[in-house]
């Protein structure tokens, strides 16, 4: 079954909640103000029943300017519009306001319904729907149906909900997959026997009885505005009706157990778990409307709604100091609270004060960096977020600062996993990108800036220790984690793993060098290393205490980086820190070792070799860490290969 939103539109007292009782019998006035004062004060809510087969939702949105706030908070869900207009005043300051604010939120579609026709005559019915026409033209609604009606006499009301059924024959944009679920909660309230429940336009997914879900952004004990909070779906209804599962493009109420309604308000959003970001910071396209008589300077302070939510932002301008009416341009906004978003939202400003709609706009990236004005790279990046296509996109994203895991990515683009994945292994088949093993992915751009970097690191240290093997490990580990940005020790494990699959580097145990690197010695040096080798292989199984071996020199750093130059080469092999042996000496205390037919003790040990009781008790530890013997508490046992 198709489901759609329908929301009105229009001036106060043009007839829009009367219009929606002819065509639903349902009276979206609830309040007692509102049917006292007769205007719509708070959204309304209807379906409109049919037999066509489809789920017809109305969002009934107050026309007043004082609660235009409150007609934000839910017209930015709708399929299309059901514009309405009075026949008795035709074209007013709300007309124009709400058809800015649709033209903001995105609104592609619509009926326009010209109201209270009972009490105008033909002749001045047919100018006014000149005007409708001419005021209408260039806009998505030109051309669209126009339906003079009157919800008093029920005059083309049939012919009103024929061409709404007929409007429901169209393909949504609406996306259903599961894992996209999210509903931004116009109200909340609790019921006795049920408990907290919450209500909205289901915008994006499915959810089902029993789901767990999270309230984003939360702000309860204990809990920090980018954490949301966990509750449970208990049940759910569909324009008055109980039912297991609800499906975007649906009026849904959600009866939750796990939150009490004071921990939930209208602006928070119901998603799975990292559905959406929650973000304090964003990046957009921002237009002034054409009627603005205001201009937004850089810096200034506005109200932001986007979904149902609200807050006070402040607005950067990236390429100019000011805004006029029906400019456009890029701009960073910062919001002195956090909302819960995805990227391709849309949302609308007013003035901080008064209080007045002055633009709206499209959501291009919902985790920006703090930006600085008029540079040309940020500009750059801004045109390839807003017209860019979905692989320019991630190779941008993974090109930046900031590291992601694929599965962050998806989420932070509004991508399904599944198409993240197919995005991301077409990309690296090409050579573009770069998966490590913790599904960080990384541009082959970035990749080739991390590793010039990391040359030129690496380099520097080998410059100022030219007798150092390579750099520590773990003063590596720190400059790349203070250099890059990198605060997860499980994507730094990944990326020198990839730098050393690659061949950028070699692991040396303690230290790690660029590929290829050797020390290079004077031939004064090259002369004592030659000598210290010469040394060990005179004395063999008589093993050299390696203190004797650094005072052949003042440097001890220089004879270190002897004796480990000799170990990597299998010249000398290390015993323990107190004693190398050479590698033919090794080799003749092992064979010596593995002649025994069963255990041996350390005197029998010693004998056989012909050494010192010294030597044997040295060698022989030795041979269980490497697992040639092992120790069962009087002699020693060969473990067999």
């Amino acid at each position: 079954m198709k489901n759609i939103i329908i929301g009105t539109a229009g001036h106060v007292d043009h007839g829009k909640t009367r219009l929606i009782k002819a065509l639903s019998g349902i009276d979206t006035d609830r309040l007692e103000e509102e049917k006292k004062r007769g205007i719509t004060i708070e959204l309304g809510f209807a379906h409109i029943p049919n037999d066509a087969g489809y789920n017809i939702g109305v969002i009934d949105v107050p026309g007043h300017e004082k609660f235009i706030k409150n007609m934000l908070a839910g017209i930015g869900g709708i399929d299309f519009v059901l514009f309405v207009v009075a026949a008795d005043e035709g074209i007013m300051p709300q007309t124009k306001e709400h058809f800015e604010i649709l033209n903001a939120l995105g609104i592609s579609d619509g009926i326009i319904a010209v109201t209270k026709t009972d009490m105008v005559d033909e002749e001045w019915l047919e100018m006014l729907l000149e005007e409708v026409d001419d005021y209408f033209r260039g806009s998505f609604l030109e051309g669209k149906p126009v339906i003079p009606c009157s919800s008093a006499t029920g005059y083309n009301i049939d012919v009103l909900k024929e061409e709404i059924i007929r409007k429901c024959d169209r393909n949504t944009k609406r996306r259903e997959e599961r894992e996209l679920f999210r509903l931004p909660v116009d109200r909340v309230f609790t019921m006795s026997g049920f408990g907290t429940v919450v209500t909205g336009t289901l915008v994006d997914g499915t959810v089902r009885v029993g789901d767990e879900v999270m309230i984003y952004p939360h702000f309860g004990e204990g809990q920090g505005g980018s954490d949301g909070k966990k509750a449970k779906v208990r049940g759910i209804q569909t324009y008055g009706k109980a039912t297991e599962e609800a499906i975007a493009g649906q009026r849904t109420a959600i009866n939750l157990s796990g939150v009490s309604k004071e921990e939930i308000d209208r602006g928070d959003v119901l998603a799975y778990r990292d559905a959406v970001t929650v973000t304090s910071m964003i990046d957009v396209r921002l237009r002034m409307f054409s009627s603005s008589d205001r201009i937004v300077l850089n810096n200034s302070r506005v109200h932001l709604y986007s979904g149902s939510d609200e807050v006070l932002c402040k607005v950067i301008l990236l390429d100019r100091d000011a805004l006029a009416a029906d400019e456009e341009c890029y701009a960073q906004l910062r919001l002195e609270e956090p909302m819960a978003l995805r990227r391709g939202d849309r949302f609308i400003i007013r003035f901080y004060s008064p209080i007045i709609t002055v633009g709206g706009g499209e959501i291009l990236d919902v985790l920006p960096a703090k930006h600085k004005r008029n540079r040309e790279e940020v500009l750059d990046g801004m045109d390839v977020l807003a017209e860019g296509n979905l692989s320019d996109i991630i190779l941008m994203k993974a090109g930046e600062r900031r590291f992601f895991r694929q599965r962050e990515l998806a989420h932070e683009l509004g991508l399904l996993e599944s198409e993240m994945q197919t995005a991301a292994d077409a990309e690296t088949a090409a050579g573009t990108l770069i998966r490590l093993s913790d599904g960080t992915l990384m541009s082959s751009a970035k990749y080739e800036r991390l590793k010039d970097s990391l040359e030129k690191m690496i380099n520097a240290y080998h410059e100022s220790n030219p007798l150092a093997d390579g750099i520590p490990r773990q003063e590596l580990l720190s400059r790349m984690k203070e250099n890059w940005y990198i605060n997860d020790d499980k994507l730094l494990l990944s990326l020198v793993r990839y730098l050393l699959d690659e061949g950028v580097i070699e692991d040396r145990g303690k230290s790690i060098a660029l590929s290829g690197f050797s020390i290079e010695y004077t031939d004064a040096q090259i002369a004592l290393r030659d000598r210290i080798a010469d040394m060990y292989e005179r004395a063999g199984v008589e093993m050299i205490r390696t203190e004797d071996i650094f005072a052949l020199d003042r440097d001890r750093g220089i004879i270190s980086a002897m004796l480990g130059d000799l170990s990597d080469q299998g010249k000398i092999r290390k015993v323990n820190p107190s004693y190398y042996i050479s590698e033919t000496g090794w080799e003749k205390a092992v064979a010596t070792a593995r002649s025994f037919d069963g255990e041996f003790t350390l005197a029998e040990y010693r004998d056989k070799l012909g050494t010192s009781r010294k030597f044997a008790a040295e060698l022989l530890p030795a041979f269980d860490k490497a697992g040639i013997t092992y120790f069962n508490g009087t002699s020693r046992v060969i473990i067999k290969k």
